[in-house]
């Protein structure tokens, strides 16, 4: 008798306690006729949202395509979000959406009426591991009967043929080898040329990197020179044994130390409109995860960038290691 109860109790929990599951989630949640469920998967490991089915036997292997949503203007849709793996947050500053905390296990819906046409940026605002930096893409809404926008694809240079690393010595290498793996390159644009737009951030624009050396006073071409083989021999500019014949060298140093700093400590992006919503790029915080020969070598790179004029004279000032 005993085992009959305990297998009825069973079937009732297999068979009601779903069911109730159901009831809730739609009385919670009830169903309109007029809205298109759009489902968005986190995949942090990918660096991706993405409207692909993931699962147990793609998540390891499938590079995910990151996302494109496509609405039409005026049309309600619900953005159903999911992670696949680790917590992230979907954030579309232009739209006024989230940041929305998406945990594994758990489903987030977003009930949004598409009331302007254009294309909006949609990121991942919580580190979520190596690729978090390219996990970006795009909402196009479109007038009927226009044609959509095509956006520009965003894709991972993590998961692409890269180069190998380099050692320790070849600082200007190893510090553009950083700056692409690391993700830097995602909001500093390829060679540091900046132009990444930043939504209410109050230059518009992520800073460029490819004038560096000018902004910490290193103008002539031999300091530059002379600079960037300190960093290649491993000494700190910071504090040398014996200071470099270099113009202005106190205030170089200076200028080079507080470029350091940020990029140890990070700095929140500053909003235009302070009522506003936050940028969503900022600059996160390094010094855990690089270290300072690390960081001196990033530094090196941006230096050796310069201005095109300089490059005319190439591999004769950056030396063999780029």
């Amino acid at each position: 008798m005993k085992e009959k109860i305990a297998v009825i109790c069973v079937l009732f929990v297999l068979s009601v306690v779903p069911g109730l599951l159901f009831v809730n989630q739609k009385m919670a949640w009830p169903s309109r006729a007029n809205e298109r469920v759009i489902n968005i998967t986190g995949v942090g490991a990918r660096g991706a949202w993405t409207l692909e089915t993931v699962n147990g036997l793609n998540y390891w292997w499938k590079s995910f395509e990151p996302a494109t949503i496509h609405m039409q203007l005026d049309e309600k849709v619900v953005l159903r979000l999911l992670s696949a793996d680790v917590f992230h947050q979907f954030y579309v500053p232009a739209l006024g959406i989230g940041p929305v905390d998406v945990e594994p296990g758990y489903i987030k819906k977003i009930r949004y009426t598409a009331e302007k046409a254009g294309v909006f940026q949609y990121y991942c605002t919580s580190m979520c591991g190596g690729c978090h930096f390219y996990m970006q893409g795009w909402i196009v809404v479109t007038p009927a009967g226009e044609k959509p926008a095509t956006p520009r694809p965003i894709s991972c240079s993590l998961c692409l043929p890269a180069f190998d690393r380099p050692s320790e010595a070849g600082a200007v290498a190893l510090g553009e080898y950083l700056y692409q793996n690391m993700g830097c390159i995602t909001c500093h644009g390829i060679a540091g040329r900046g132009g990444i737009e930043n939504f209410n951030y109050i230059k518009t624009t992520v800073p460029a990197h490819d004038r560096t050396a000018e902004k910490i006073f290193l103008t002539d071409v031999e300091d530059r020179r002379t600079f960037l083989d300190l960093i290649r021999q491993g000494i700190d500019p910071i504090d040398p044994d014996e200071p470099p014949d270099i113009d202005r060298y106190r205030l170089v140093t200076a200028r080079f130390k507080a470029a350091v700093e940020l990029i140890e400590k990070g700095k929140q992006a500053a909003r235009l409109d302070m009522t506003g919503p936050d940028p969503p790029l900022h600059m996160p915080a390094w010094q855990d995860k690089l270290s300072a020969r690390q960081i001196h070598a990033i530094m090196g790179y941006f230096i050796s960038l310069a201005t095109d004029r300089d490059h005319e004279v190439g591999a004769d000032i950056l030396g063999n290691d780029i």
